[in-house]
């Protein structure tokens, strides 16, 4: 199997994959259609397919027209989804469409007129139409590499508002595409410049910088769009983890607390939201069942955990853990306790990324820590609240 081959069916898969999302949005219809459009290029590329179009047609330079043509629709379309990501607010947007409405007539023009020599669409004519080929390869190059200059500077400079790690790497490899696009047509620009000036040519290795940095661009663009789907793919499998290991406490503090739990029902795919969710109603838990304990409390379940060895970056976390086991079990007897302060929520003024992390750590203190199991089982509720009832009124902390 050829390269050539290799590229476009990989770029159909790629081009089969993101076709359902070519009615979600503008910006995903028209890097569906780059991808498309690419795609097509490349199949163009391949030999049997190459030789069945000439064979069919009897005209040897119809698929270089027709590759060229996908090529610069490609280019327009993804200059156009670059835009859309990275410039919402548009941009050029009537100098764009009279560029692509410009190049693709004037180079159906430019191929009719042109007197080929035999090597493809690309070389220099003979005769009274010699110049023709010229100005149907300049048009050609000129808007590849104007399009992809500016799409390497709006990939680029895109880099820095990217969210995730796997989203800025997409938008590097998008950038490094379209620059090695840039630099694949300023290296035909100047192949033709030196066999106008001087009469020299070396086909060969033009041939071989134009394949090489077509090859990688287009491969370099394929990387870059798949990683940024890609990375919502790892959040939403970082989301169903992350839930799977709040659900043992979840499930703990809304038993006791079950008033907090939201009514409306949530589909089981929808995994970020019923995070969301989850999350909310265990801070409101929290919040509803520091009434059935005092901080006194807390600092003793803190000085256990410093007795018993816990390590200084999880005394915390087994505290409240603890403080919460004994806090689920006083609820159902529905005694809450007035004039004393509450113990602190440790997930209060923390960062999304820090509250999470914060509440799997005493997720997985509540139901696995022999800590807090043993201060639960020396702290009677009962006794609790016979002890609270006669400490000394202080500040509510609600």
């Amino acid at each position: 199997m050829t390269t050539p081959t290799i590229i476009a069916c990989a770029l159909w898969l790629v081009t089969l994959w993101r076709l359902p999302s070519i009615r979600h949005s503008h910006k995903q219809r028209s890097l569906a259609l780059t991808l498309a459009a690419l795609a097509a290029a490349m199949t163009l590329e391949v030999p049997g397919i190459k030789a069945a179009i000439n064979d069919h047609v009897g005209i040897t330079g119809v698929p270089p027209l027709l590759k060229h043509l996908l090529g610069v629709t490609s280019a327009a379309y993804l200059l156009d989804f670059v835009i859309a990501v990275v410039r919402p607010q548009g941009l050029a947007r009537r100098t764009r469409i009279t560029a692509i409405g410009t190049t693709l007539p004037l180079m159906l023009a430019f191929y009719a007129l042109a007197n080929w020599l035999p090597g493809g669409a690309v070389r220099v004519g003979e005769g009274k139409r010699a110049i023709y080929p010229v100005l149907y390869m300049a048009v050609f190059t000129l808007y590849i590499g104007v399009a992809m200059i500016v799409a390497t500077w709006l990939f680029l400079g895109g880099v820095r508002h990217s969210r995730t790690t796997l989203g800025k790497a997409g938008l590097v490899l998008l950038g490094l595409g379209t620059m090695l696009g840039s630099l694949y047509a300023l290296q035909r620009i100047g192949f033709v410049a030196v066999q106008l000036s001087t009469g020299a040519e070396n086909r060969e290795l033009e041939d071989l910088l134009s394949t090489n940095l077509k090859q990688l661009a287009i491969l370099s663009i394929a990387l870059g769009v798949c990683l940024p789907p890609l990375s919502v793919a790892v959040e939403y499998v970082a989301s169903w983890n992350t839930l799977r290991r709040l659900q043992p406490l979840w499930r703990q503090l809304t038993e006791a607390a079950p008033y907090v739990v939201l009514s409306a029902s949530i589909a089981k795919r929808r995994i970020p939201f019923r995070l969301e969710r989850c999350v909310i109603e265990i801070e409101d838990a929290g919040l509803a069942l520091r009434e059935y304990v005092s901080e006194e409390l807390y600092e003793r379940a803190r000085s256990f955990a410093q007795r018993s060895d816990v390590s200084g970056t999880e005394i915390d976390v087994v505290a409240e853990a603890s403080w919460l086991s004994v806090a689920a079990q006083t609820a159902p007897t529905g005694v809450q306790l007035k004039g004393v302060t509450y113990p602190p929520l440790g997930v209060t003024g923390r960062g999304r990324a820090s509250e999470i992390a914060w509440l799997r750590a005493v997720s997985r203190a509540y139901s696995s820590s022999p800590v807090v199991a043993e201060f639960s089982r020396q702290e009677d509720p009962s006794a609790n609240v016979l002890a609270a009832s006669s400490e000394r009124p202080s500040r509510r902390g609600n």
